[in-house]
């Protein structure tokens, strides 16, 4: 892409990764054996987000833009006002059915279900995902794509994705 450009949002939102168990999978090798690390992501909790979205295009619009800020902002304005101030919670999670019926009957609990476990990872191929169908939609998806989002989960940790 010769040109990309990048929008940032920012938004408040819980969760917890329900799959997560520090004894065993990927990097396990890399913990100290002195101890069972406790699976702190595995209870409810919160992140202040910050979603970065990074668009491409060969050309330029009529304007000399690859898309003007304020449009990319609106494509995305709706599921980041949907998702703010929401829990986020895989439709698998043992406790889903539970914390739906809460949310329910006191009002007080805004749920945002996704068919997924609420990583990093998961959730910025989730806004991948969702930016690129709205490209597509608009009949916009050849001369502009989406280059990557990267989701900051905390200050020191993000996720990125990307495309092969």
């Amino acid at each position: 892409m010769k040109w990309q450009i990048t929008k940032v949002f920012n938004f408040e939102a819980g969760h917890r990764v329900w799959k997560q168990n520090l004894t065993y999978g990927r990097g396990a090798q890399f913990t100290q054996k002195e101890g069972v690390p406790q699976n702190k992501c595995v209870n409810l909790h919160g992140h202040s987000y910050t979603l970065e979205v990074v668009l491409g295009s060969d050309t330029l619009s009529e304007q000399d833009m690859v898309m003007d800020f304020y449009h990319v902002k609106n494509a995305l304005k709706d599921l980041i006002d949907t998702i703010d101030h929401s829990f986020i919670i895989d439709i698998n999670d043992p406790i889903y059915q539970e914390l739906k019926e809460v949310a329910e009957k006191y009002g007080a609990l805004k749920i945002f279900p996704v068919d997924f476990c609420p990583t990093a990872e998961a959730l910025a191929k989730y806004f991948y995902d969702f930016l690129k169908k709205k490209l597509q939609e608009a009949g916009l998806l050849g001369e502009v794509r989406v280059v990557k989002v990267v989701l900051w989960e905390t200050k020191t940790s993000k996720a990125e994705y990307m495309p092969e």
